[in-house]
């Protein structure tokens, strides 16, 4: 999927993120006052190598992005230099770059646990998180195989530790063939990270679909679990994500 395609499913991402399951608590819309594109500022995050020796990346001190100046004036950029992700201002964050080649970035509440390592988090959990991998090992298949069943990852997954189910609860829509879009209402354990407490969790997984699928591709997933009153932020974290990020090219 090239960059023109990227654009046009963070478009329609945003445009489909306020739809909701019946009975949800909180809804996330797409925004609709004026945009404009205006540099936000991004927070250096402190990441955790699995692997010795390796250099810690660059990022910037800020990026241009196309949003309302209102929600504009309520985010950050967070960036360990190897991924990036918007999310609330003023929150901590942490990255990992893991031995095996999976990275992830999570994005908290200051007086919160980082949600992608810390168990047994509170109802009220809250989070922007990102996982990147690729298809040839467990951890990446097993990222993708429940919202991409019958393909080359989800067999991989399955020989490797098994495919986690998606709850009945959870609303799954693929955006494009590359794209699925899922949400956790608020108590509904799910893909979303943290998801099963009070607050509604929303986000994306990206595969993109290479036939035939090769040994291993490169994939991602991006959760938004805010409280109601900053849900609306949802839509821009995830659309920016989808259209900055990913996908990348196959893995080797």
């Amino acid at each position: 999927m090239n960059r023109a395609q990227r654009v046009a499913a963070a478009a329609v991402l945003l445009g489909v993120l306020g739809m909701w399951t019946a009975g949800s608590a909180a809804a996330v819309q797409p925004p609709t006052a004026a945009t404009s594109l205006v540099a936000v500022n991004v927070v250096s995050c402190q990441v955790q190598f699995g692997a010795p020796g390796t250099a810690p990346a660059w990022s910037p001190s800020s990026l241009a992005v196309t949003l309302p100046a209102r929600t504009a004036a309520r985010v950050s950029f967070y960036s360990d230099g190897f991924v990036t992700v918007l999310g609330p201002k003023g929150w901590d964050c942490s990255g990992l770059e893991a031995a095996d080649g999976g990275q992830s970035l999570s994005v908290f509440p200051a007086a919160q646990r980082n949600p992608l390592s810390a168990e047994n988090l509170p109802a009220s959990a809250a989070g922007v998180t990102v996982r990147l991998d690729y298809t040839g090992h467990g951890p990446g298949a097993g990222l993708v195989c429940a919202l991409f069943p019958g393909t080359q990852a989800a067999s991989i997954a399955d020989s490797t530790g098994g495919c986690a189910a998606v709850p009945r609860a959870e609303l799954v829509q693929h955006l494009s063939a590359d794209v699925a879009r899922f949400v956790d209402a608020p108590r509904v354990k799910g893909s979303g990270e943290p998801s099963g407490g009070r607050n509604a969790s929303t986000g994306v997984v990206i595969f993109p679909q290479l036939h035939p699928e090769p040994g291993s591709v490169n994939v991602a997933k991006a959760s938004c679990t805010l409280p109601t009153t900053s849900s609306s932020l949802c839509g821009p974290i995830i659309g920016d994500f989808v259209a900055r990020d990913l996908p990348r090219e196959p893995a080797s």
